[in-house]
């Protein structure tokens, strides 16, 4: 059953030797494995969401933060161990953010301070870390990289 999303054939292909060693540590070697593909397709794919799921919680798990940008907000969340930091910028600038992207974030933000509202809060870090990043991935989060997540830190302690 899968419990993210399925894998796609790019990031299982680039995933191949790992998916082997999968199927290896399940005693399924090539053989057994391209017999399973032909005669229980099914079957073959229970496995592959299984190595889906194991990528992606151990993924989701390491992610260091989440940037959601919308029409008129910019939402950072910091994952700390035990607390999640979020930040909330609020704009009532039409079209400010329409070529916002995480490369840009930082000279953005900082070139338009004044137009934006802050709104910090925190979450109590969650056991199901896995489970929340993927439900706001789906609502249009993308991972944030740990240098730009720190880039947007010190730029909020600049002003």
């Amino acid at each position: 059953m899968l419990k993210f999303r399925a894998l796609t054939a790019a990031e299982l292909a680039e995933l191949e030797i790992e998916f082997k060693q999968f199927l290896i540590v399940n005693e399924l070697y090539d053989a057994e494995w391209r017999d399973l593909a032909i005669k229980n397709p099914q079957k073959a794919q229970e496995f592959i969401d299984m190595f889906a799921n194991i990528v992606l919680e151990k993924v989701y798990s390491q992610l260091p933060g989440l940037l959601h940008i919308g029409l008129d907000f910019i939402t950072v969340f910091d994952f700390q161990d035990k607390v999640w930091n979020l930040y909330h910028l609020q704009t009532d600038t039409e079209g400010l953010l329409s070529n916002c992207t995480p490369d840009n974030l930082i000279t953005l933000i900082k070139n338009n301070w004044s137009q934006f509202r802050l709104k910090i809060g925190t979450k109590k870090s969650s056991e199901q870390k896995a489970q929340e990043v993927h439900t706001l991935i789906c609502k249009g989060a993308v991972p944030l990289h740990p240098t730009h997540l720190q880039d947007f830190l010190k730029l909020l302690q600049a002003n």
